[in-house]
């Protein structure tokens, strides 16, 4: 028999008398896809924004600077290139500002921003010679800075003569593609070693002939994706063609500079020659001008090659770091939504399973009337199906236009990029129906393919209760005769319905589980700045040098008052290669006193915290190192120092650590893997107090000092480190209210449908003389045992979807902290609890209004 307007009627019916089923099932389905959609999509959005900006923005693919600077015959090598890349001379010049002790780039505009194009966050771009615009992150460093305010530069004698004009008016504030986090601005030779922030002049404001850097910007990379594997291969390719293109100049530019400086020697070669003609070579005289030029002569051989160096994206501040944190959103989203929508199919399971028995007699009814297997099924289909359609519709829509948003404003503090464009991705989306209707069309056939097999008269009539069984406890005597009546009752009725025991126990551990692992991120994330900055690395300062400390050096950074101890130590870039693992920069340290290191760093143990201490034989690495090239102690690594082959290195100790890679070796054993005596060109500087003012002038009395590079400062790199991880606790967040939010769904859920199970067993004991608050003890302890045991189950779940999360969302660098506080499962413990007493109330509400005649009248 056909479907008729009647059965459409019934199936609306059904649907209105059952509305907080239908909604019940709907709203799962509208988190689980909303969960799974819109984390999904969070990552690709945020990767969307970026590379919009940067293609907008024109961001160079590649850099070139010189140790001598760069000269028109090196634009006019890659001038010669023009059909594969567009080029852009910047001229600038770092400062350190006397009047309010920052370090700032002033670079000059050019005419045409063929590259790296000024995004105006306000005002505008400078028109005169006496215009200024500054990066926007100078108005947060100094408030005082406002458009049409004048901008004065107060150095050096020696730099304040490189500017024709040294004060402008404000005319606007920018950001640039080069800048995508907002405090980095890089390092520099200049003041405290890093700059603050950067401001653009118009042309020809600085007296420099040569050029500071070249942009370059790579055709074959236009409309590549950054970041992608292809991406990376074309700017390799693309890198050596530069180094190819431009080797020859380095030995152009020393010939140039050799005979320019001869010609300044010339006169005074002739002058030589003439006087020897004329008087005797003892004569005083002439012996002065011949040590003048052989001083002159000196210093023409001593003019050496200019060094190239090349740089691309990945060397600009923040440009690497925000491509890891979108990773570690697509990792998080790639088994959180799937679990977030299992616990969704198990419910749907549960809720089906209580709709088709509830509509036994309806189905025997329609079948008896000559209604197919397909038409009485159909009733549920339709049910489920509406509630899987309309549940993932919202879903999408809601999830795709939140969770990206939320997530990216969150890591807005850091990015100074624009607002992401919403993008539906349509493989997910159709990944999240096809579930949602498995949840729901698939629960109903696996819970139909029984019923439908039976024949009118068995559905007609009403399913004979579950038998009562005599439980392993009754045995245990001694204990049951000290339980009260409604204790035994309670424990009778857990066990008699061991199906909504064990979904209820697996609904409310799932959402504890998933509480437990946002919280526990939380706790990940956040102890990392602690434990590293605070724990492990003692130091305030790293002072870097040309080479081996001089006295003065010595003497420079032992005298400021704020100084209390130092360690030097060698200190190098090296890199570690073996096939199916990412190549890895590491920093190679090597303490001239190995018994001090202990005092600056501690390398230890993580579980159990033994103390290691620098041998004659092996090498001390990091924890997350030893796990990526999967080794051991005494085995080896293949570490390899600029200019160098690739050397094995055996391993003595695995350390703790938690932000980037360190490998310690003792001066004999680096001697005796190296070959050499290592030399020792940097100090780690411990201070008395952490007063950042000191620490800035004691970092610009340094940079004074010859042969002093660079000094960075601890506490500047924990700040940043500690915003990072800041603004991942507000994505943490988002799993933690999410999974708070089933939680409550799936409670409410299983308790509706628990309550409607057994509305005339509830409805007798009411009967009996039960007040309303023991009827709804009697439920509530039933609950309040289950939700115990899915707590208990959910905390071992939790840790292991904890550290299976850890796992998938480290990046190759970063080691998150594997540790859940007790106190995040006394939360997550507590809400799950809370979340069930207000289930409980409504539920209270609910049975206060049930008619218990009616009740006791249904033939169910």
């Amino acid at each position: 028999m056909m479907m008729t307007k009647a059965y459409f009627k019934a199936i609306r019916r059904e649907i209105w008398r059952s509305k907080a089923r239908f909604f019940s099932i709907l709203l799962i389905i509208f988190l689980g896809v909303a969960f799974y959609t819109g984390i999904r999509a969070t990552g690709p959005d945020m990767l969307q924004a970026a590379t919009d900006y940067f293609a907008k923005q024109r961001l160079a693919t590649n850099s070139v600077q010189s140790t001598l600077g760069l000269t028109k015959a090196d634009e006019q090598v890659l001038k010669n290139h023009q059909d594969e890349l567009t080029y852009q001379a910047v001229k600038y010049l770092d400062v350190n500002q006397l009047n309010n002790n920052r370090v700032v780039r002033v670079a000059e505009l050019p005419t045409t921003q063929k590259l790296n194009q000024l995004r105006v966050v306000s005002g505008r771009l400078p028109r005169k010679a006496n215009e200024i615009v500054l990066d926007s992150q100078a108005k947060t460093l100094q408030p005082s800075l406002k458009l049409g305010s004048t901008y004065r530069i107060v150095s050096s004698r020696a730099l304040n003569r490189k500017f024709k004009r040294r004060s402008f008016k404000v005319v606007g504030f920018v950001n640039s593609p080069r800048y995508v986090e907002n405090t980095s601005r890089g390092v520099t030779t200049v003041g405290k070693g890093t700059l603050d922030y950067f401001a653009y002049v118009r042309p020809k404001t600085l007296k420099m002939t040569i050029t500071t850097r070249i942009d370059v910007q790579f055709k074959n990379l236009k409309g590549v994706k950054p970041y992608t594997a292809t991406y990376r291969r074309l700017n390799r390719a693309n890198t050596a063609k530069l180094k190819r293109w431009l080797k020859p100049q380095a030995q152009k530019r020393q010939y140039r500079l050799q005979q320019q400086a001869r010609r300044r020697l010339a006169p005074l070669t002739k002058a030589v020659s003439t006087l020897a003609t004329q008087v005797p070579a003892t004569t005083p005289q002439l012996v002065k001008l011949r040590s003048q030029l052989a001083q002159g002569q000196a210093q023409v051989a001593a003019i050496k090659r200019p060094t190239y160096i090349y740089s691309n994206r990945s060397d600009n501040p923040g440009y690497t770091e925000y491509h890891e944190n979108t990773q570690r959103v697509v990792a998080l989203s790639t088994v959180f939504p799937l679990f977030f929508i299992a616990i969704a199919a198990l419910i749907c399971l549960t809720t089906m399973t209580r709709m088709v028995e509830e509509l036994r007699l309806q189905m025997g009814t329609l079948k008896a009337l000559g209604y197919s297997n397909a038409a009485v099924g159909s009733e549920f289909m339709i049910y489920g199906g509406l509630a899987a359609l309309i549940g993932t519709g919202l879903g999408v829509l809601f999830g795709v236009n939140f969770f990206p948003q939320f997530i990216a404003q969150a890591y807005g503090s850091m990015y100074n990029l624009p607002a992401i464009q919403v993008q539906y991705i349509w493989v997910d989306i159709l990944i999240a129906l096809i579930i949602a209707l498995l949840c729901t069309l698939g629960t109903a056939l696996v819970v139909l393919r029984v019923d439908l097999r039976a024949l009118p008269a068995q559905l007609l009539q009403p399913k004979a209760p579950k038998a009562g069984k005599t439980l392993w406890l009754e045995r245990w005597s001694g204990l049951w005769r000290r339980l009260s009546f409604n204790h035994k009752i309670t424990l009778r009725n857990l066990f008699r319905y061991k199906q909504r025991l064990l979904m209820t126990v697996l609904g409310i551990a799932g959402c504890m589980a998933m509480m437990i692992t946002g919280f526990g991120l939380k706790d990940s994330i956040g102890d990392i700045s602690t434990k590293q900055f605070n724990d492990l690395w003692h130091y305030d300062a790293i002072v870097t040098r040309t080479g081996t400390e001089t006295a003065a050096q010595k003497r420079t950074i032992s005298q400021p008052k704020l100084y209390r101890t130092s360690l030097a130590l060698k200190s190098a870039q090296a890199t570690i290669k073996k096939d199916g693992v990412a190549e890895q920069t590491v920093t190679l340290g090597v303490p001239q006193t190995p018994k001090r290191l202990n005092q600056f760093v501690t390398l230890r143990q993580r579980q159990s915290h033994q103390r290691y201490q620098l041998g004659q034989h092996g090498a001390i690495i990091d924890e997350k190192l030893a796990k990526l090239y999967h080794v051991k102690v005494g085995e080896t690594l293949p570490v390899k120092l600029a200019g160098q082959t690739a050397k094995s290195v055996k391993i003595a100790a695995i350390a703790e650590n938690y932000v980037n890679h360190f490998i310690y070796l003792s001066p004999s054993y680096y001697r005796d893997v190296f070959g050499k005596t290592a030399s020792y060109n940097s100090n780690y500087v411990q201070f008395n107090n952490d007063s950042e003012t000191q620490a800035n002038a004691y970092a610009n009395t340094l940079l004074k000092q010859a042969g002093i590079m660079n000094v960075t400062l601890m506490s500047v790199e924990k700040q940043t480190n500690f915003k990072m991880f800041d603004s991942m606790n507000l994505v943490v967040l988002i799993f933690v209210i999410s999974a708070g939010a089933l939680a409550l769904v799936v409670l409410y859920n299983l308790t509706n449908i628990n309550v409607s199970e057994r509305i005339r067993e509830l409805s007798t004991i009411k009967v009996l003389g039960f007040y309303d608050r023991e009827v709804t003890m009697y439920i509530f302890r039933e609950n309040f045992i289950l939700t115990g045991l899915g707590i208990i189950l959910g905390c071992f779940l939790g840790n292991w979807l904890h550290r299976y999360i850890l796992q998938t969302a480290e990046t190759n660098a970063l080691m998150f902290s594997p540790g859940i506080h007790p106190l995040s499962y006394v939360y997550s413990a507590l809400l799950t609890l809370a979340f069930s007493l207000i289930v409980m109330l409504m539920m209270h509400r609910k049975l206060k209004r049930v008619n218990m005649l009616d009740a006791l009248k249904s033939v169910d």
